[in-house]
């Protein structure tokens, strides 16, 4: 009978040697990364966010593994990860929290939320957001196909964590009882998309497709990638003791991640010792 996954507060450093063995002997591994916070650092501009190019060789190397599958989940549109990482051969990506898919090998996204109307409750999530912006310089809206986005990245450090706030009380308030979306709540930023597509569907659904697994490496670094956590922690078909969570940031988050690491950099290290740690 399993368990409710509980949060952690005090989390563990991820365990470089362990997660190295663990990886050399792994036969079927599959990895899941965030991209913003955690492939690469916050920006207080969005479109400032690009990966290195040291990150984008190891992840070419990774994917260049029989072994291995890889994907990249982000709350990003299918644009933005087309033009930046859609060029590695045998990189699976999935834009906007889980809305859209494109498999390894593929050059065609897949829209799960196309059954989902869109249009009446973006026209009134955007009808709040442009309340937020009008009080608060530097915030601004941005629109995605299955979601809206409101940033504070650039505004007052007090007045723009406030607003946002007042803002998410007044979408569950008004927007909730509704439609049926979810409001997130991301680093300097609220996010509102349908409930019924998130990251850790699209890990759940990923797992589906393999029979046994014996090694997996998933890292995030906020809310939104507590649902990815949440499906590995449930998934039967999973070696717990080669699953390696890991949140970005820090030790004393709640977290349902098994470790932690400090910053991106340290993930691009992760994606280095995976490689070193690969049979020759």
């Amino acid at each position: 009978m399993s368990t409710s996954p509980s949060l952690t507060s005090t989390t563990p450093a991820l365990n470089l040697d362990k997660l190295a063995d663990k990886y050399k002997h792994g036969r079927n591994r599959i990895m899941f990364f965030d991209y913003d916070g955690t492939l690469t650092p916050i920006r207080s501009r969005p479109d400032d966010a690009i990966p290195s190019d040291e990150m984008i060789d190891h992840l070419k190397k990774l994917c260049e593994d029989r072994d291995n599958t890889l994907w990249v989940i982000s709350g990003r549109d299918e644009a933005f990860l087309e033009h930046y990482l859609g060029h590695i051969p045998n990189l699976g990506l999935s834009a906007e929290h889980g809305c859209f898919i494109r498999d390894p090998g593929s050059p065609n996204w897949v829209n799960l939320a196309e059954q989902i109307d869109m249009v009446e409750w973006k026209a009134q999530v955007t009808k709040v957001f442009q309340q937020y912006t009008d009080i608060t310089p530097g915030s601004f809206i941005e629109s995605k196909k299955c979601a809206l986005t409101w940033h504070y990245r650039q505004a007052d450090e007090k007045l723009g964590p406030a607003n946002a706030e007042e803002c998410r009380r007044q979408l569950e308030k008004e927007i909730l009882p509704k439609f049926d979306v979810h409001v997130l709540v991301g680093k300097m930023n609220l996010e509102v998309r349908p409930s019924a597509l998130n990251k850790g569907e699209i890990v759940k659904n990923l797992l589906s497709k393999h029979s046994q697994v014996d090694f997996i490496f998933c890292a995030g670094d906020d809310q939104t990638d507590e649902d990815m956590f949440r499906s590995l922690r449930n998934a039967k078909q999973v070696d717990q003791d080669a699953t390696f969570s890991c949140l970005v940031g820090s030790n004393k988050s709640e977290t349902l991640a098994d470790y932690f690491v400090s910053s991106p950099a340290d993930i691009v290290n992760v994606l280095s010792v995976m490689n070193k740690a690969a049979p020759k």
